[in-house]
């Protein structure tokens, strides 16, 4: 389906270099470590324990927007935590120590810088419930394997390579100028239309609409009897949507979409739904939708939820635009997939 949204989206990656286009929007990963920039080039980078180490499930995800003098932002994340624990100790080698982090929020500029020198230099950070005292407190080991690689990748696509503000392969201040560092793209403008409330006679409409779909290929691969996940929701004084559970494994279903009208004949149309740059689907996973219009799918790559990717997308009025895309690269075994990976920002508007 051609859509202005979805031409806004490729004119956007099409004015950049080739290079840059197969970069942005992409996860590039090393060894422990992952990085994405999203179509605004701001850029993530999200590290996990090591696959030998033995360790429980810990993350760390470092972010940069764009642009001279972008301030780095840092969090941290654990698989589980006491109840009465409300910080962590970062053991940076043998001598140094970050105290009192909080879970899932900023470092400090001041713990940032320190913890960034280290990062560079380093092979794991020890992480340690609470204070660093209690010797009975849990542990866990981050790995640095792959962090210089990916910083760098980072710093080549916000083209900071040799400037001052530089991650990994800093200039010096007589060199190339922090002003010559790429600046952040413009989000793509997406029209949000309010959807209008769903009666109970709307959805009486749900079964005729369902039993007038051609082809028929959604109930081979998941029939009736096995008791598909379906809805319809009211978008227009004309028109619903109509939502049918199409397959399932152990973990996961994923959903097909049809636009209808309203009274016979129902005329159902099944959605494609835009993804990064010209690709788009029809199968939306654990699909939700809201009765604000927003969609979201979420494909897991393991049954225990630890990577995957994840979309949302809005109503326009006559298809869903995509407006947020993630993706969790690496599965390393945390709940939910610890922190994602942004690679897609819209800005949703009337």
């Amino acid at each position: 389906m051609q859509t202005t949204t979805g031409t806004t989206a490729l004119l956007a990656l099409f004015a950049l270099s080739a290079a840059q286009a197969q970069s942005l929007t992409q996860v590039h990963e090393f060894k422990d470590w992952a990085i994405a920039c999203d179509n605004r080039r701001h850029c993530e980078a999200i590290a996990y324990q090591s696959e030998e180490s033995g360790s429980a499930p810990v993350t760390m995800w470092l972010s940069r927007d764009a642009g001279p003098h972008a301030r780095v932002y840092i969090q941290l994340d654990v698989d589980e935590i006491n109840e009465d624990t409300k910080s962590l100790t970062l053991h940076l080698g043998p001598r140094q120590q970050l105290k009192g982090i909080s879970p899932r929020k900023d470092l400090s500029p001041v713990d940032t810088a320190k913890l960034l020198a280290y990062v560079l230099e380093g092979e794991e950070i020890v992480v340690a419930e609470g204070g660093s005292g209690n010797s009975s407190r849990k542990r866990w080991q981050l790995s640095l394997a792959g962090s210089k690689a990916a910083l760098l990748k980072m710093d080549d696509l916000q083209g900071r390579v040799g400037t001052p503000g530089a991650l990994v392969r800093r200039g010096k201040q007589d060199s190339k100028a922090d002003s010559s560092v790429l600046p952040p793209l413009a989000a793509p403008k997406v029209k949000a239309q309010a959807l209008p409330k769903t009666s109970v006679a709307d959805r009486a409409l749900l079964q005729p609409i369902l039993d007038s779909i051609v082809p028929r290929d959604c109930w081979e691969y998941l029939p009736d009897d096995s008791g598909p996940e379906q809805s319809l929701t009211r978008v227009s004084a004309t028109e619903v949507l109509v939502m049918r559970e199409c397959g399932r494994g152990a973990y996961q279903g994923g959903s097909s979409i049809w636009l209808a009208n309203s009274k016979p004949p129902y005329a159902p149309k099944r959605l494609t739904l835009p993804l990064l740059g010209w690709d788009s689907t029809e199968d939306v996973m654990n699909a939700n939708l809201t009765a604000e219009g927003r969609l979201s799918s979420f494909a897991k790559g393991r049954g225990i939820s630890d990577c995957g990717s994840s979309f949302d997308w809005v109503w326009s009025g006559r298809s869903f635009e995509l407006i947020e895309a993630w993706r969790s690269p690496l599965c390393r075994g945390f709940p939910g997939g610890g922190f994602g990976l942004r690679v897609w920002t819209a800005q949703p508007g009337p």
